[in-house]
């Protein structure tokens, strides 16, 4: 089954772009503004310096990707650069287990990665978008100081 640039990404049409990274604003070093949302929940993101940012909300992680749009263009053109940002074979294993993207959402870790949660097919789910980059930022900023190897089962969140 071929996969398309469009199977990896979802339709901001019916997403508030100017809010969705509302609750990573703690993460990120200068304002931005989404312009492209992969299937898996991750979030490209031009910042004011015009540069582009991979926002991964599993880990928790933005790094720089592009010095511009036109870079980043050319990215998007890379098979390498699409396999490692915006996992086709995941995509596709959900795909096959019946695990469909309705309008505006993507796929989701039910018990998120960062709180012990596995990755399986079992703990995927379709959530809407702005749900789950909101939660996924919100998760980040609480445990963003834990030491590596914390129990989170034992950790209060505010």
């Amino acid at each position: 089954m071929p996969i398309t640039l469009n199977d990896l990404t979802i339709s901001p049409s019916e997403v508030d772009l100017s809010t969705l990274l509302a609750d990573w604003e703690w993460a990120m070093g200068e304002s931005m503004t989404p312009v492209l949302i992969t299937a898996m929940g991750d979030v490209f993101a031009q910042g004011e310096t015009r540069r582009i940012f991979f926002i991964d909300t599993s880990t928790g992680q933005i790094e720089k990707v592009a010095e511009n749009g036109d870079e980043f263009q050319n990215l998007l053109r890379n098979a390498n650069f699409v396999t490692s940002k915006m996992y086709p074979a995941l995509v596709l294993k959900y795909r096959k287990a019946g695990i469909e993207l309705g309008p505006g959402e993507v796929y989701s870790y039910s018990h998120p990665l960062a709180l012990g949660g596995d990755d399986s097919v079992d703990n995927i789910a379709a959530v809407d978008v702005v749900v789950h980059v909101s939660i996924s930022g919100q998760i980040h900023r609480q445990i963003k100081d834990l030491p590596e190897g914390t129990d989170i089962s034992e950790v209060r969140f505010e």
